[in-house]
């Protein structure tokens, strides 16, 4: 694959999985529109945390590492993904007026799939693999099988815990098999918590879900993003971030929304979702309207963000005003 492929496709879809079945879970237990928002707080939590926090962590870990005074980022690839993403946050915004429907959601997908054609036309570079890469690669699992039968489970190397001894094509379904079995058992605990966290506490679904179910499902991009940095990949570490974020949007939102169609009425969005309310701010704007205007300041949060990394690169000057931009971005949200 060609750089800053990786990141925003296979990398992307792997680690979105749990936004994917956490607003999934949301949507089906409610089935209205308190269901919807809480699984679209999910995303946009997510996305903001993605694209400010994740590429700050992992200029980190590659500075430790590394000694990396800049995390260089391809202009173009910014530009592209940076692009994309707005789009992506335009049209979940489109749902507020076209409605949550089957249409909607076949728009929002077919516009993923238009975004991976495009990338992978742009970026897959053909290269030649020498003998000396499939050479590393099998030192890197032979040197994994050497860790005991009891850190395999605690750490799920799922490879060594069933003692396969090489990678194939057979082995590799199994192991993705079990890990989405995982991911479905965590996800669906994490929904659960946070549910009863609302409740308990008396506080908004909508923020409860914003927060916890956010950073929580971030996870696994943050660990694949501080692989790739220590690996000096910086443009898959970065485009991870981005890719996962228009996963998340189009087919997060999207493809939840076109199985419900299928079987169920349009989700009705008439019914105002419970705003946090710190103050009266929300009440002078888009009538109180949440699921708006976290649309909106999403979309300049986005785009405030993509023109710090259009400068190419992240640094010790930059990372601290995209961490500013994300504490106004939160602000924003639990003010209104």
């Amino acid at each position: 694959m060609g750089e800053g492929l990786k990141g925003p496709t296979v990398n992307a879809v792997a680690s979105s999985l749990p936004e994917l079945m956490i607003s999934s879970l949301f949507l089906f237990f409610y089935k209205d529109i308190n269901g919807f928002s809480a699984g679209f707080a999910t995303i946009i939590g997510s996305s903001a945390f993605n694209i400010a926090i994740i590429p700050v962590i992992a200029y980190i870990f590659a500075f430790r590492k590394n000694q990396i005074q800049d995390f260089k980022i391809d202009k173009k690839i910014v530009l592209q993904d940076g692009i994309f993403l707005l789009i992506s946050i335009v049209l979940l915004g489109l749902g507020f007026i076209i409605g949550l429907n089957i249409y909607y959601a076949i728009i929002l997908i077919s516009t993923y799939l238009f975004y991976i054609l495009f990338i992978y036309k742009k970026r897959n570079i053909n290269h030649n693999q020498t003998n000396d890469k499939i050479f590393d690669i099998k030192c890197k699992f032979e040197n994994g099988l050497k860790w005991s039968y009891f850190k395999s489970i605690i750490n799920l190397r799922i490879y060594n815990i069933f003692g396969f001894k090489n990678i194939n094509s057979f082995n590799s379904v199994i192991v993705i098999i079990i890990s989405v079995i995982l991911i479905s058992l965590a996800c669906y605990i994490l929904v659960e918590v946070v549910e009863n966290i609302s409740q308990i506490y008396g506080i908004n679904l909508f923020i409860t879900a914003f927060f916890i179910a956010a950073i929580s499902s971030s996870i696994p991009d943050t660990i694949l993003s501080i692989k790739d940095a220590e690996n000096n990949q910086f443009n898959d570490s970065f485009s991870n971030t981005y890719g996962s974020n228009i996963f998340d949007i189009c087919i997060g939102v999207g493809l939840p929304i076109f199985i419900f169609s299928l079987f169920n009425e349009p989700i009705s969005i008439d019914t105002p979702v419970e705003r946090l309310g710190l103050t009266n701010f929300g009440d002078k704007l888009f009538d109180g309207n949440l699921l708006v205007w976290s649309t909106i300041v999403l979309f300049i949060f986005t785009l405030l963000v993509s023109l710090i990394y259009y400068g190419g690169k992240i640094n010790k000057k930059n990372a601290p005003y995209i961490l500013i931009v994300y504490f106004l971005y939160i602000l924003s949200l639990v003010t209104f």
